[in-house]
Protein backbone atom coordinates (compact mmCIF):
# COMPACT_ATOMS: atom_id res chain seq x y z
CA UNK A 1 0.00 0.00 0.00
CA UNK A 2 1.27 3.50 -0.84
CA UNK A 3 2.31 5.86 1.93
CA UNK A 4 1.08 9.12 0.41
CA UNK A 5 3.03 11.18 2.94
CA UNK A 6 6.28 9.97 1.35
CA UNK A 7 5.39 10.49 -2.31
CA UNK A 8 7.74 12.84 -4.14
CA UNK A 9 6.51 15.06 -6.95
CA UNK A 10 8.13 15.22 -10.31
CA UNK A 11 9.47 18.81 -10.24
CA UNK A 12 9.49 19.02 -6.46
CA UNK A 13 10.52 22.70 -6.89
CA UNK A 14 6.97 23.44 -8.07
CA UNK A 15 5.32 22.17 -4.87
CA UNK A 16 3.27 24.79 -3.01
CA UNK A 17 3.33 24.34 0.77
CA UNK A 18 2.16 27.65 2.26
CA UNK A 19 -1.51 27.43 3.39
CA UNK A 20 -2.10 31.04 2.28
CA UNK A 21 -1.07 30.16 -1.30
CA UNK A 22 -3.14 26.97 -1.30
CA UNK A 23 -6.18 28.89 -0.04
CA UNK A 24 -5.84 31.33 -2.95
CA UNK A 25 -6.26 28.38 -5.32
CA UNK A 26 -9.20 26.98 -3.33
CA UNK A 27 -10.93 30.39 -3.25
CA UNK A 28 -10.96 30.62 -7.05
CA UNK A 29 -12.19 27.17 -7.92
CA UNK A 30 -15.79 26.17 -7.16
CA UNK A 31 -15.45 22.55 -8.39
CA UNK A 32 -13.73 19.66 -6.66
CA UNK A 33 -13.47 16.21 -8.22
CA UNK A 34 -13.86 13.55 -5.54
CA UNK A 35 -12.59 9.99 -6.00
CA UNK A 36 -14.02 7.22 -3.84
CA UNK A 37 -13.08 3.56 -3.50
CA UNK A 38 -15.13 1.32 -5.82
CA UNK A 39 -14.48 -1.83 -7.78
CA UNK A 40 -13.13 -2.36 -10.41
CA UNK A 41 -12.75 1.39 -11.04
CA UNK A 42 -12.58 4.35 -8.68
CA UNK A 43 -15.83 6.30 -8.58
CA UNK A 44 -15.20 9.98 -9.33
CA UNK A 45 -17.63 12.85 -9.37
CA UNK A 46 -17.22 16.63 -9.73
CA UNK A 47 -18.90 18.53 -6.90
CA UNK A 48 -19.26 22.11 -5.76
CA UNK A 49 -17.45 22.59 -2.48
CA UNK A 50 -16.54 24.99 0.26
CA UNK A 51 -13.86 24.77 2.90
CA UNK A 52 -12.57 25.92 6.26
CA UNK A 53 -8.94 25.71 7.28
CA UNK A 54 -8.43 25.87 10.99
CA UNK A 55 -6.16 23.16 12.42
CA UNK A 56 -6.77 21.04 9.32
CA UNK A 57 -8.26 21.68 5.91
CA UNK A 58 -11.91 20.55 5.81
CA UNK A 59 -13.87 20.41 2.54
CA UNK A 60 -17.68 20.45 2.50
CA UNK A 61 -19.96 19.33 -0.33
CA UNK A 62 -23.68 18.73 -0.53
CA UNK A 63 -25.18 15.49 -1.73
CA UNK A 64 -28.35 13.43 -1.70
CA UNK A 65 -29.22 11.47 1.40
CA UNK A 66 -29.21 8.21 -0.55
CA UNK A 67 -27.37 6.77 -3.52
CA UNK A 68 -24.12 5.21 -4.66
CA UNK A 69 -21.82 7.87 -3.15
CA UNK A 70 -23.26 7.41 0.30
CA UNK A 71 -22.99 3.61 0.05
CA UNK A 72 -19.33 3.87 -1.01
CA UNK A 73 -18.50 6.21 1.87
CA UNK A 74 -20.09 3.80 4.34
CA UNK A 75 -17.85 1.01 3.00
CA UNK A 76 -14.65 3.09 2.93
CA UNK A 77 -14.45 6.76 3.95
CA UNK A 78 -11.01 7.33 2.36
CA UNK A 79 -11.27 9.76 -0.56
CA UNK A 80 -9.02 11.81 -2.81
CA UNK A 81 -10.06 15.27 -3.98
CA UNK A 82 -8.62 17.31 -6.84
CA UNK A 83 -9.10 21.04 -7.32
CA UNK A 84 -7.38 22.61 -10.30
CA UNK A 85 -7.27 25.45 -12.77
CA UNK A 86 -5.70 25.34 -16.23
CA UNK A 87 -4.87 28.01 -18.80
CA UNK A 88 -3.89 27.04 -22.36
CA UNK A 89 -1.61 29.59 -24.04
CA UNK A 90 -1.92 28.03 -27.53
CA UNK A 91 -1.60 30.81 -30.09
CA UNK A 92 -0.58 33.29 -27.38
CA UNK A 93 2.76 34.45 -26.02
CA UNK A 94 4.37 31.89 -23.71
CA UNK A 95 4.99 32.87 -20.11
CA UNK A 96 8.22 31.73 -18.46
CA UNK A 97 8.75 29.60 -21.57
CA UNK A 98 5.55 27.64 -20.84
CA UNK A 99 2.72 27.04 -23.33
CA UNK A 100 0.17 26.43 -20.60
CA UNK A 101 -0.29 27.18 -16.91
CA UNK A 102 -1.95 25.42 -14.00
CA UNK A 103 -2.45 25.46 -10.25
CA UNK A 104 -3.71 22.37 -8.44
CA UNK A 105 -4.51 21.11 -4.96
CA UNK A 106 -4.90 17.44 -4.04
CA UNK A 107 -6.46 16.35 -0.76
CA UNK A 108 -6.37 12.86 0.72
CA UNK A 109 -8.73 12.47 3.62
CA UNK A 110 -11.65 10.83 5.34
CA UNK A 111 -15.22 11.65 4.38
CA UNK A 112 -18.28 11.51 6.55
CA UNK A 113 -21.91 12.40 6.06
CA UNK A 114 -23.21 15.25 8.21
CA UNK A 115 -26.95 15.19 8.76
CA UNK A 116 -29.41 17.74 10.06
CA UNK A 117 -29.16 15.99 13.43
CA UNK A 118 -25.94 18.01 13.81
CA UNK A 119 -27.41 21.39 12.79
CA UNK A 120 -24.34 23.48 13.70
CA UNK A 121 -21.93 21.41 11.55
CA UNK A 122 -24.55 21.01 8.80
CA UNK A 123 -25.04 24.78 8.51
CA UNK A 124 -21.29 25.42 8.81
CA UNK A 125 -20.72 23.13 5.83
CA UNK A 126 -23.48 24.65 3.72
CA UNK A 127 -22.23 28.18 4.47
CA UNK A 128 -18.66 27.21 3.51
CA UNK A 129 -20.11 25.95 0.24
CA UNK A 130 -22.09 29.19 -0.21
CA UNK A 131 -18.96 31.31 0.37
CA UNK A 132 -16.89 29.40 -2.18
CA UNK A 133 -19.61 29.46 -4.86
CA UNK A 134 -20.60 33.13 -4.44
CA UNK A 135 -23.98 32.56 -2.80
CA UNK A 136 -25.30 34.48 0.20
CA UNK A 137 -24.97 32.76 3.60
CA UNK A 138 -27.84 30.73 5.02
CA UNK A 139 -29.39 31.62 8.37
CA UNK A 140 -31.24 28.36 8.68
CA UNK A 141 -31.12 24.85 7.29
CA UNK A 142 -33.03 24.38 4.01
CA UNK A 143 -36.20 22.30 4.13
CA UNK A 144 -35.00 19.71 1.58
CA UNK A 145 -35.36 16.43 3.46
CA UNK A 146 -32.96 14.49 1.21
CA UNK A 147 -29.92 16.74 1.71
CA UNK A 148 -26.64 15.69 3.35
CA UNK A 149 -23.35 17.48 3.74
CA UNK A 150 -20.23 15.51 2.96
CA UNK A 151 -17.35 16.58 5.18
CA UNK A 152 -13.82 15.63 4.10
CA UNK A 153 -11.16 16.15 6.75
CA UNK A 154 -7.75 16.30 5.10
CA UNK A 155 -4.97 13.99 6.21
CA UNK A 156 -2.65 15.15 3.40
CA UNK A 157 -2.75 18.33 1.30
CA UNK A 158 -0.46 18.82 -1.68
CA UNK A 159 -0.38 21.63 -4.20
CA UNK A 160 1.58 22.41 -7.32
CA UNK A 161 1.98 25.05 -10.03
CA UNK A 162 3.30 24.97 -13.61
CA UNK A 163 6.41 26.82 -12.47
CA UNK A 164 7.83 27.59 -9.02
CA UNK A 165 5.95 30.28 -7.07
CA UNK A 166 7.28 31.92 -3.95
CA UNK A 167 4.59 34.36 -2.79
CA UNK A 168 0.94 35.31 -3.21
CA UNK A 169 1.75 37.72 -6.05
CA UNK A 170 2.95 34.82 -8.20
CA UNK A 171 -0.08 32.61 -7.64
CA UNK A 172 -2.50 34.35 -10.07
CA UNK A 173 -1.94 33.16 -13.61
CA UNK A 174 -0.69 35.96 -15.85
CA UNK A 175 -3.33 36.88 -18.44
CA UNK A 176 -3.20 35.69 -22.01
CA UNK A 177 -1.30 38.15 -24.17
CA UNK A 178 -1.26 38.22 -27.98
CA UNK A 179 1.91 36.77 -29.46
CA UNK A 180 4.73 39.33 -29.12
CA UNK A 181 3.07 41.56 -26.49
CA UNK A 182 3.75 39.60 -23.31
CA UNK A 183 6.16 41.16 -20.84
CA UNK A 184 9.17 39.02 -20.09
CA UNK A 185 9.46 38.11 -16.41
Amino acid sequence: MTDHTKLKMNHEDRRITEPELIQWILDRNPVCTVAMQDWPYPYIVPMNYGYVWEEKLVLYMHMAGKGHRLELLKENPCVACSISMFLDRAGKKKYKKEGHDYRSVTVFGKAEAVTKEDPEEFLKGLNALCRNTGRPPLRRIPGNGNLLVMKVTADIVTAKAQYPVQDIGEIPMPPLEPEGNCPTP
